[in-house]
């Protein structure tokens, strides 16, 4: 009976002992409110690192711990291509499906441009063009009384 008490409290212990690890390293918990804004690189050293890795490349130590989250490696350049910098500052902001952390409510509208700015610079990629607005032919009305009916290719059997 002893050692099912003993077995019972070593089982709590760890289970606190990784409850504490994991709210230590998690970005919800970690320290936040500063007063000065910090810049980019100090924000992606603080809070991204873990995940897109030093380089951002997506080899960071939590992403091979918890090998099923997909991050995206930011030096690519056809990957970067096709993020604007309104989604990449919508995803800062919000957080992502895979377990991208929603930074909007802990830094300012700037930080988070600048910090895009700063993603950008893995791959020296500039965002995607958004196609210039062309303005679509007005429909015409048919002339006349009369109206058309669409014409068949020819061959066609009536």
């Amino acid at each position: 009976m002893r050692t099912n008490v003993l077995f019972r409290l070593r089982f709590q212990w760890l289970l606190a002992v990784l409850m504490l690890l994991v709210v230590g390293v998690s970005p919800a918990f970690s320290a936040g409110n500063e007063s000065t804004p910090a810049s980019a690189r100090a924000v992606w050293e603080g809070r991204c690192v873990a995940c897109h890795g030093a380089g951002g490349k997506g080899d960071g130590w939590r992403t091979k711990v918890m090998f099923w989250m997909k991050v995206p490696n930011l030096t690519d350049v056809a990957y970067m291509q096709t993020q604007s910098d309104e989604a990449l500052l919508q995803l800062l902001k919000a957080g992502g499906k895979t377990g991208m952390p929603a930074y909007g409510a802990e830094m300012t509208e700037p930080q988070l441009k600048e910090l895009v700015a700063f993603v950008r610079g893995f791959s020296n990629t500039q965002a995607p063009q958004k196609p210039a607005d062309v303005a679509a032919p007005a429909p015409q009305k048919p002339t006349g009384g009369a109206t058309q009916r669409p014409q068949k290719p020819a061959g066609a059997k009536r």
